[in-house]
């Protein structure tokens, strides 16, 4: 029983970490392109979002709007004050859901040379009928090593205002 306990606190101090890695990750950022309204850094290094159907999984819409991105990164996702305690709730909740939309997050490499290509950071999972977001880390961000998806995955109750935000990006 013992054991248990301390591999339970193993995996909370894991998801907790890799959460702090990720929050630093998304918050860096690289130089600023001439003529923007906002940095790079402002902006968390955040180059598009692509918002899916969950139904069809087909492209619905591409966001790279400046003021719209800014207004993504203000939402408070990261509040983890209760975060590991409640994992197991939030995920039990949203048991039988129906996914409604996927809004996948793109960054700008890291590397100024070379690859162009906008990285997959992260994906929000909207649901209908709950305020409950799911939101998955993308493999490639935390660098140096693998981590399994169920650390890399997290859910969140989020207030109404934050949720009709983001349902608001994808109508």
């Amino acid at each position: 029983m013992k054991n248990m306990v301390g591999k339970m606190d193993r995996k909370n101090k894991i998801k907790t970490g890799i959460l702090a890695i990720l929050v630093l990750g998304i918050c860096a950022g690289c130089s600023a392109g001439e003529g923007k309204k906002y940095t790079r850094e402002e902006l968390d290094n955040l180059a598009e979002i692509r918002i899916y159907s969950a139904e069809s999984n087909e492209l619905v819409k591409t966001i790279s709007d400046e003021e719209q991105l800014y207004q993504y990164n203000q939402r408070s996702l990261f509040d983890d004050s209760d975060l590991v305690e409640r994992q197991n709730e939030l995920k039990k909740e949203l048991e039988g859901a129906e996914e409604q939309y996927y809004l996948t997050a793109y960054k700008y490499p890291a590397a100024r040379f070379g690859a162009k290509e906008l990285e997959e950071n992260h994906t929000i999972t909207l649901y209908e009928g709950t305020n409950i977001i799911k939101m998955t880390v993308a493999d490639g961000v935390i660098k140096g090593f693998s981590a399994p998806e169920e650390f890399l995955t997290f859910y969140y109750e989020m207030p109404e205002e934050e949720m009709e935000f983001f349902r608001s990006l994808a109508e």
